[in-house]
């Protein structure tokens, strides 16, 4: 069993931040991740408020990131995460592939994947039209009309994204007003490409080989109205990716790790951070911020653990 000093679920900004830290402390460190550098970063068109890059592409910051930590000489492998046991002092990491490793810390950055509407429709046409990434499959719809889901800032700064490459959008909220701050929305209406449906709810998704149209519903009223377009992009929210730590009870209700100011479960030993964490604010630097956090108490645990040990 392969031994390491501390194991990072998940090489997003809180990940990467993390073993930077932890690398530099001289830890022996891992991370594990079953997807590309960067998680849902790489998706992200264009990023503007990270401190000290101005505007910069989500996959431009996650190679500069990941770049940093291998040539700290961070150990990065794939790794789809099964399982955590609690082993007091110790920690065993099981991957779905079948390999465990032995750790004195864990520090969980596995993030969220995208919320869906549970819409007929939405899962037999996941990529045939319906999709929840506008930088991976926004130009399969150059001049066509769309829909997008959602009022967030998520949801109106992906459709000003998208109002580049399609023809009209209609941004569907399910809220009588849209949640996105006031900078966004501008942008959205300065783009004379967008109507909104403000209060409406997705009836379907229709189409059989790809997407046709999307049915909408008046939350009020119950009337419904059929949208003929060709792509919808659904901007909801999220779901927290941590059934690893299933065992471990540490989740609140929605499937958020609840952590202390120190970023630690209370499990000794296992610590959390970024978007997969109960918290109110969820962008990049507060994602680095919580792995910086997090990597100085992991040094600190180890350093007690292993005072507790000789």
């Amino acid at each position: 069993m392969e031994k390491f000093d501390v194991i990072i679920i998940g090489a997003g900004p809180g990940g990467m931040t993390a073993a930077i830290y932890t690398q530099r402390a001289n830890l022996k460190t891992v991370m594990l991740e079953k997807g590309a550098p960067g998680g849902n970063m790489m998706s992200t068109w264009e990023i503007e408020n990270y401190t000290g890059t101005g505007k910069i592409t989500g996959f431009e910051l996650s190679e500069k990131m990941f770049n940093h930590t291998q040539e700290l000489g961070v150990e990065y492998r794939y790794g789809d995460v099964s399982n955590i046991v609690d082993k007091g002092d110790v920690k065993e990491v099981h991957t779905a592939s079948g390999e465990v490793y032995e750790t004195k810390a864990v520090i969980v950055a596995s993030g969220t994947n995208p919320r869906k509407t549970g819409a007929p429709g939405e899962d037999k046409l996941s990529g045939k039209g319906v999709s929840y990434c506008a930088i991976c499959d926004g130009a399969f719809f150059k001049d066509t009309d769309i829909v997008v889901v959602g009022g967030g800032n998520s949801a109106i700064e992906e459709a000003v994204y998208l109002s580049k490459t399609v023809n009209h959008i209609t941004v569907v909220n399910i809220l009588p007003d849209l949640q996105a701050d006031a900078k966004a929305v501008d942008e959205a209406k300065e783009t004379g490409k967008m109507d909104f449906k403000l209060g409406y709810e997705i009836a379907s998704f229709d189409g059989d080989e790809k997407l046709e149209s999307v049915t909408i519903r008046n939350v009020e009223t119950k009337e419904e109205e059929v949208l003929d377009v060709e792509g919808a992009f659904v901007f909801i929210g999220a779901v927290p990716q941590a059934p690893f730590v299933k065992d471990l009870d540490v989740q609140n209700d929605w499937g958020y790790i609840e952590v202390d100011e120190h970023m630690m479960t209370k499990v000794p030993g296992v610590f959390a951070i970024g978007d997969v964490i109960d918290k109110e604010l969820r962008q990049i630097i507060t994602a680095a911020a919580d792995g910086t956090i997090a990597a100085v108490q992991v040094s600190n645990y180890i350093k007690e653990l292993d005072k507790k040990n000789k």
